[in-house]
């Protein structure tokens, strides 16, 4: 009997310990299927973010980690200062974990020269993050530039717009511009503008030499996908840049201002601090990062001119993306918080702070700026156009931009004919390209 009882107590232990193994198996099997799901939320975590675009810690705190401290108490969001001296390559060489890397769509190809790309795909469907949600172009831009994968998801988006001085206007009598603009009526209207007065020389029109050319409206490539080469001769090359650098500067008062800037085109500070320039064509987060600036100037905004053949098209998008690098150790609280920053909750948030949203809700787009002091501007303006399409990238193209502006300051003065000044671009472009090649 006894030696029964103790086969029965160890037939009960041993299926005790069984049935405990198990249970324990199956808890944390449980717990592996919900990661992601919302209870990483709950789990400690440290972050590490950092910024292509070289942010301050401020303005990092401002756009995200205000907001990603209060919607996930228990992640440590920790951001990574931009030290010139210490970039993205000297970090991850000196053993430096980044979980995140953010930039706009200019500097992204940073990111994966680094080596740090993750493709996201999986993990945003095992997330169920919906990209139906977001701006189409947006979602073509970050698998243009992810060679069809998803390296990054965009968080907030940037286009063209056409800031001007109401002060200006109003001094000089003449008529403010409007949303739908051709370049054709904006260069009339910048020719009424360009003038000096009581020894002030004031300029009508201004475009931002690089973006437009990043972001042009024809969504030409700096570099041809099949050849490799420079596409920078063609016509439609020709046809932006007559339009964009020769044409506004035609008046001698405006040569007369590159000269005075020691062979610089008039820029930001004609237009914020000397308050010279009536028309500045710019990005459209101007008021967002320069809103002191802005504060002291009598401004508005209209839509980006259109050339007759691309009616209605302004600029391509130039998005900032959010990526998870390859170095995360919990890819699914990383993914939270990237599907945080594409909801509705934070778009809505940082539309009202005048940060463009990627949302296709007209409910988002219309709180944009509503928490500012720009709430009364022609904010709409932003969306009055369709972006134009993204353009193809390659791994070329920060090598060969330098090529494409350097002829701006002498088409501008007249120094240079516009085939003349493509075809030297072209010549030194495809000199970069080769010796890209070799390295």
């Amino acid at each position: 009997m006894r030696r029964q009882l103790i086969s029965l107590l160890t037939i009960c232990l041993s299926a005790g310990v069984v049935l405990n193994a198990c249970t324990h198996k199956e808890g944390n099997q449980q717990s592996q299927e919900l990661k992601g799901t919302g209870s990483t939320m709950n789990e400690r975590t440290e972050l590490f973010f950092y910024s292509g675009g070289g942010d301050t810690t401020e303005a990092f705190d401002a756009r995200f980690g205000e907001a990603l401290r209060k919607k996930f108490p228990n992640y440590d969001i920790t951001y990574i200062p931009v030290d010139p001296k210490n970039r993205l390559l000297e970090l991850i060489t000196g053993g430096k974990r980044i979980d995140f890397y953010y930039g706009s769509i200019g500097v992204f190809p940073e990111f994966i020269q680094a080596g740090l790309q993750l493709d996201m795909t999986e993990l945003a469907k095992k997330h169920q993050v919906d990209l139906s949600s977001i701006e189409p172009t947006l979602v073509d831009a970050a698998k243009v530039v992810s060679d069809g994968k998803l390296y990054g998801l965009p968080v907030f988006n940037n286009i063209m717009v056409t800031y001007y001085n109401k002060a200006l206007f109003q001094k000089f009598g003449i008529p403010s511009p409007k949303d739908g603009m051709t370049w054709e009526e904006m260069h009339d209207l910048a020719r009424k503008m360009t003038r000096n007065d009581e020894g002030k020389q004031y300029i009508g029109l201004v475009v931002s030499p690089t973006h437009v050319l990043r972001m042009n409206q024809f969504s030409q490539p700096y570099v041809d996908s099949k050849t490799e080469m420079s596409t920078i001769n063609s016509d439609i090359w020709k046809r932006m840049y007559e339009t964009y650098y020769t044409i506004p500067a035609q008046d001698q008062g405006y040569k007369d201002r590159i000269t005075a800037l020691s062979n610089k085109l008039p820029y930001k500070d004609d237009f914020l601090k000397d308050q010279n320039l009536a028309m500045f064509v710019y990005l459209s987060d101007l008021q967002s990062i320069l809103s002191k600036e802005m504060s002291g100037l009598d401004w508005d905004i209209v839509s980006m001119p259109t050339f007759k053949e691309l009616p209605a098209t302004g600029s391509q998008a130039y998005p900032t993306f959010m990526s998870i690098t390859n170095q995360t150790v919990n890819k699914d609280a990383a993914m939270e918080v990237l599907k945080y920053l594409i909801s509705e909750e934070y778009q809505t948030l940082a539309a009202k702070k005048a940060t463009i949203p990627v949302l296709k809700n007209p409910a988002v787009q219309n709180a944009l700026g509503q928490s500012t002091e720009f709430k009364d501007k022609n904010l709409k303006a932003i969306f009055y156009n369709k972006m134009a399409p993204i353009s193809p990238k390659s791994k070329y193209d920060s090598a060969v931009e330098k090529a494409y502006t350097k002829p701006q300051v002498d088409l501008s003065l007249g120094k240079i004919d516009t085939n003349t000044a493509l075809r030297s671009a072209e010549e030194e472009a495809n000199k970069v390209i080769a010796q890209e090649k070799l390295k």
